[in-house]
């Protein structure tokens, strides 16, 4: 039985993965350092620090990994704030979920970021326990961020299901065990959702009524 629901934000609540993208390709740009498009979708749907990992790995940068972070970071919060693109539906799912489930939110984001979008949608009311990157150890793929926050609310895998998008965060959500529901009008790169249980376009149409439906109560 479904007792809990938990969100990325990235790619599921809000459509951003496109705006991670333009700011990693701006900045090293300006840098005079070659990025393809394909190698900076490669870190979408993770931590930003795993992210400057990855870049920092493959390149050689003309800055510090600090300065480059915060350049590439403070870039892509200019690209969001200024036309902050919703998943259609997800603002009435969030609310219909609320009246029967628990909510809690599980994202690679820093914590200001993800505080910020929910403020901006006027959902974080509904959400009993929020974690951004600061509040677990390991990045998507790990299930570190899922399982922490199955031990705070005192509930099993089995109780719970996640709304992900990246390759990252479906596996995260395999590996703690928890079913997923894929949203594919973000999945801009092609990636593979085939670790979720059922994907689906957006939220349209999606609501408490669906979930008990396709995850009824067992007996």
């Amino acid at each position: 039985m479904v007792k809990l629901i938990i969100f990325d934000l990235d790619g599921t609540i809000i459509d951003s993965e496109l705006a991670s993208l333009q700011a990693i390709l701006d900045c090293t740009k300006e840098w005079g350092v070659k990025v393809s498009k394909e190698e900076a979708s490669v870190v979408v749907g993770q931590k930003w620090d795993v992210a400057f990992d990855l870049l920092f790995q493959n390149h050689k940068m003309p800055l510090s990994k600090e300065e480059a972070s915060t350049r590439i970071v403070a870039r892509f919060k200019e690209i969001v704030r200024t036309d902050l693109t919703i998943v259609p539906g997800v603002v009435e799912a969030i609310g219909s979920f609320s009246a029967s489930f628990r909510l809690a939110l599980v994202s690679g984001s820093h914590r200001d970021d993800v505080l910020w979008a929910l403020r901006k949608l006027d959902v974080e009311r509904h959400f009993e326990l929020i974690y951004g990157a600061e509040d677990y150890t390991h990045s998507k793929p790990s299930p570190d961020g899922y399982l922490k926050a199955l031990r705070a609310l005192s509930l099993a895998p089995a109780d719970a299901l996640v709304f992900e998008d990246s390759v990252a965060g479906l596996a995260s959500a395999e590996a703690a065990g928890i079913p997923s529901v894929a949203i594919t009008c973000t999945n801009h790169f092609g990636h593979d959702q085939s670790k979720a249980l059922i994907c689906i376009e957006d939220f349209r149409g999606i609501d408490a009524a669906w979930v008990q439906k396709r995850f009824p109560t067992k007996r």
